[in-house]
């Protein structure tokens, strides 16, 4: 089992008191890797003051697949948060200097983000410096569906000199303390770093849509969008689209479209109980212009599932923290097409709600948690709970 710290968190390790919180990772706002860092920053910005290495060995980091801006990225660009920020050189030697000359004596923590699959070979130096100038130092491993132990193992070598070492799930955190022993860093779990999904999906790409009702312009976008998929595999696709209408044409746009037979339009009200089941057998959700008490939105952020949120000409005040929402143009159906496809390369993932990532600063550092999101009475499969769906400028707390 993975060794205990005191008071349940690592925050003893760390300074009680001191200069800068760094944090190094990757950087693009078009990856998850990079959200999940600027996320982190984001929720240590709040009491700390921070710096940021943008980490990204390669030059082609995001090159390859067309991506879909992230909602919560969005969300951060728009934060007046005090950030120093240092992007750290390729060259491995340039690289190391500057990690000695970013990482000082009175820095309070050094915290390094890696990605399994990636190049993490930076992380030795990191933690090489962060040791140099005899400052605490914390690596945190993102755990995916169906990720090898073995290059968890492998990678275990690197993270040897760290301080703490926090993962997503048991599992993960039992590899490396039989790989590390008596003598390596502490391991701790924290929820927030794991994307585990569902265990077993159908290989048909269910994705539901909720539009406003009689918005008959976005489901002609959204249908448009749908039928600019392949022909040759449109049969692993299934829509459905959840939209209260009146009259007929909204029938006669889903007949007349070039992928009828895989769309199905549901004008009626859903009880919770059946929106939460909609939800989770998903392998993508579409949301247009949600509102702070979307019932869809809500549900889905507890589904942990990808969503696409169609807005037209403002940024949507709603799913801050959230690191699964995608971002699209309601008004182009190219916009919706790359959004969705890049949503359901990400089914097999269910990522962490918006509180996590408080809780995980609270976890590190010790700063009293600040709510992410309010939390809204909602009834979920015969259940009654709170979900996370509002932002914190409108939070009170």
């Amino acid at each position: 089992m993975p060794r205990e710290t005191n008071n349940g968190n690592v925050q003893s390790d760390f300074a009680p008191v001191g200069d800068s919180i760094v944090v190094a990772g990757p950087s693009s706002s078009l990856t998850l890797p990079g959200i999940i860092v600027s996320q982190i920053v984001s929720s240590l910005c709040e009491n700390n003051s921070v710096i940021r290495i943008d980490v990204d060995p390669t030059d082609d980091f995001d090159a390859g697949l067309h991506r879909s801006q992230s909602l919560a990225a969005a969300h951060h660009s728009a934060l007046a948060n005090h950030i120093v920020n240092h992007r750290a050189p390729s060259n491995p030697r340039l690289r190391s200097q500057s990690f000695h000359e970013w990482i000082r004596p009175e820095t309070r923590a050094a915290i390094a983000m890696v990605w399994p699959g990636i190049d993490n070979s930076w992380v030795r130096q990191f933690l090489a410096a962060a040791k140099a100038a005899h400052v605490k130092s914390m690596v945190m491993t993102i755990s995916l569906p169906r990720a090898a132990t073995s290059k968890l193992a492998a990678l275990a070598e690197s993270l040897f000199e760290a301080n703490v070492v926090l993962v997503g799930n048991e599992r993960e955190a039992e590899v490396l303390t039989r790989v590390f022993g008596s003598v390596g860093p502490k391991i701790e779990v924290h929820q927030a770093l794991s994307l585990h999904g569902q265990e077993e999906r159908t290989s048909i790409h269910r994705i539901t849509a909720f539009l406003q009702k009689d918005s008959l312009e976005t489901l002609a976008t959204l249908l448009s969008a749908f039928d600019a998929i392949p022909e040759a595999w449109i049969e692993g696709y299934k829509l459905d689209i959840v939209m209260r209408y009146r009259g007929d044409v909204a029938e006669r746009m889903v007949q007349e479209s070039y992928h009828s037979d895989f769309v199905n339009l549901i004008g009626t009200d859903i009880a919770s109980s059946d929106l939460n089941r909609l939800c989770a057998a998903s392998s993508a959700l579409i949301i247009a212009d949600p509102t702070f008490d979307s019932r869809a939105f809500s549900i889905a952020v507890e589904c942990g599932v990808a969503i696409v949120v169609l807005a037209s000409t403002h940024l949507p005040d709603i799913g801050h923290g959230y690191i699964g929402a995608l971002l699209a143009d309601m008004d182009r159906p190219v916009s919706v097409h790359v959004a969705l496809s890049h949503a359901l390369r990400l089914a097999d993932l269910r990522f962490p709600p918006p509180d996590s990532w408080n809780d995980l600063v609270h976890h590190i550092v010790g700063t009293s948690p600040l709510r992410a999101v309010r939390s809204l009475p909602t009834t979920v499969a015969g259940q009654t709970g709170t979900l996370s769906v509002l932002p914190a400028s409108v939070s009170g707390t």
